[in-house]
């Protein structure tokens, strides 16, 4: 034993006050339990002002902690306390919540020790406390902090996909959304859909009724597609009064059936204004198709055919390009 260190040891038995400075300058409390009188434990003052409470008014008793401790941070320490005792390598050392006299929180990490007389069976219990609220709370801080930033990059994410107006996916979203999915269906040997749709007469409307009104249309049209359309299959608004839907592992027959809901839907929604209709244009792609960069441009291109076939036909219709004369 460095020479110092036996001083200093000599030094505690004999000077109360050096272990009063130990106690008071490194910890905010300690405590000293009876074991084979269980309800009898020591508390310094220390530990009760750190909590609010005037010393004098506490009995020493285990009891008076365990009633100001938060109840699932109390199981916790029994539980580490029981095992201490079974085992003494097993660590008796947890931070705890209690409740300061004003009814705030107070963290304080609790260690322990137990003395055991000569046969190892535990006779005392040795502790200190020590308060981590300052730390605890810049935690909660830190974590706050990376929660709002967690959320203000998930928001900017999904602004960087959505359409302002009406919500739905915009045209940029609809394009990675295309091409990911024709590549996947190509790969899985598996039918990929796509429908266009305008608003018929769109221009009059907006001439008639204005601009705020069409918008308003647009953003009904918006919400009839989104809770009209498959759990599965992607909506987008992608300019204009132009939308699109993607409709993954689906081929021509049920394209047209998904497509005739859809018409159906905006049939029967009450426009205030006066009624609207729309053209659509449905493409398919075949399971044979290689993969090539001008797959998805080719679908798209299809579709628009289509679109337009119905529009130059008398509108309020749909068509599939496989049908087109």
């Amino acid at each position: 034993m460095n020479y110092l260190q036996k001083e200093l040891y000599e030094l505690i038995q004999t000077d109360p006050s050096i272990f009063e400075f130990l106690q008071e300058g490194s910890l905010d409390g300690i405590w000293y339990w009876d074991l084979e009188n269980i309800e009898q434990e020591w508390m310094s003052p220390r530990f009760w002002e750190l909590l609010g409470y005037d010393p004098g008014e506490k009995q020493h008793l285990a009891k008076e902690w365990q009633d100001i401790v938060d109840p699932d941070d109390l199981l916790v320490a029994l539980d580490n306390f029981n095992k201490h005792l079974e085992n003494p390598d097993h660590p008796y050392d947890q931070i705890v919540r209690y409740i300061h006299k004003d009814g705030s929180s107070v963290w304080v990490r609790c260690r322990g020790i137990a003395i055991r007389d000569s046969k190892g069976n535990p006779i005392r219990m040795l502790g200190a406390h020590n308060d981590v609220t300052p730390m605890k709370r810049q935690e909660e801080i830190i974590k706050k902090q990376n929660q709002q930033l967690q959320e203000a990059q998930t928001k900017l994410e999904q602004l960087a996909i959505t359409d302002d107006l009406t919500q739905l996916y915009n045209r940029r979203h609809f394009q990675d959304e295309f091409y990911f999915l024709i590549k996947r269906a190509i790969r899985n040997n598996h039918p990929i859909s796509l429908i266009m749709l305008d608003i018929d007469y769109f221009k009059d409307f907006n001439d008639t009724y204005g601009h705020a009104a069409g918008d308003q249309v647009l953003i009904s049209l918006g919400e009839v597609l989104g809770q009209n359309a498959r759990e599965t299959d992607i909506v987008a608004r992608i300019g204009g009064e132009e939308f699109a839907v993607i409709l993954p592992n689906t081929g021509k027959e049920e394209s047209k059936t998904a497509c005739r809901r859809l018409e159906e839907s905006i049939h029967g929604y009450p426009w205030p204004k006066r009624a609207v209709t729309t053209s659509f244009g449905i493409a398919s792609m075949q399971d044979d198709r290689e993969l090539q960069p001008s797959v998805w441009e080719q679908l798209f291109r299809e579709a628009d055919d289509a679109l337009y076939f119905s529009k130059r036909h008398g509108r309020n219709q749909l068509n599939h390009y496989d049908d087109i004369p």
